[in-house]
């Protein structure tokens, strides 16, 4: 630091002599100020005072592989784990085709009930229900299925096939016309 002691020089006092040299009445502070400066500039700091409208601001924190893992709050007063996002339409880029873009999917109301709108196909293992089909919406000429179980249905009327129960104890065959019962 320059020294505090010392009353700065006179600004009557030239900075510089006729042949370009600091003066003597004005070395010492400007050896110190570019020291200072030098010091700063070589130094990482911390700006510790509140910048206006900071608070309710947040940003995404992101792991150390690229990862979204949460919000942060700017004034550092909390964070949270939940990614909320306010938007129409969520929309992805794919990483390897940055100029094109894919709407995954759509979140909105339709007919008042909260819909998700998926574009593309849609594949999830183990989780489709009976109650998630709305009836009449599966027509036979869309399945291709090896094997079907724990069908609750009232099938109407049945034209070909085998049942058989979980047992085997009991066979109907529609296509040979013959009901066997074993004991």
């Amino acid at each position: 630091m320059a020294d505090t002691t010392k009353p700065l020089p006179s600004p009557s006092v030239p900075v510089v002599d006729r042949l370009r040299r600091w003066s003597p009445e004005w070395y010492p502070f400007i050896k110190q100020l570019l020291t200072n400066i030098k010091t700063q500039a070589a130094s990482l700091f911390t700006i510790e005072t509140t910048i206006d409208e900071i608070n309710g601001k947040w940003s995404v924190s992101i792991s150390e592989n690229g990862r979204v893992t949460g919000l942060v709050k700017l004034d550092a007063s909390s964070s949270l784990t939940t990614f909320s996002v306010l938007a129409d339409k969520f929309i992805v880029v794919h990483p390897s085709a940055n100029n094109t873009t894919i709407q995954a999917f759509v979140i909105g109301n339709i007919a008042g009930t909260p819909t998700v709108g998926i574009n593309g196909n849609l594949i999830v293992d183990n989780t489709i229900l009976a109650r998630h089909i709305v009836a009449n919406t599966i027509t036979a000429d869309k399945l291709n299925v090896s094997s079907l179980s724990a069908i609750t249905a009232n099938v109407g009327t049945v034209t070909a096939g085998v049942l058989r129960s979980s047992d085997g104890l009991m066979v109907i065959d529609l296509n040979n016309k013959t009901i066997q019962i074993t004991t």
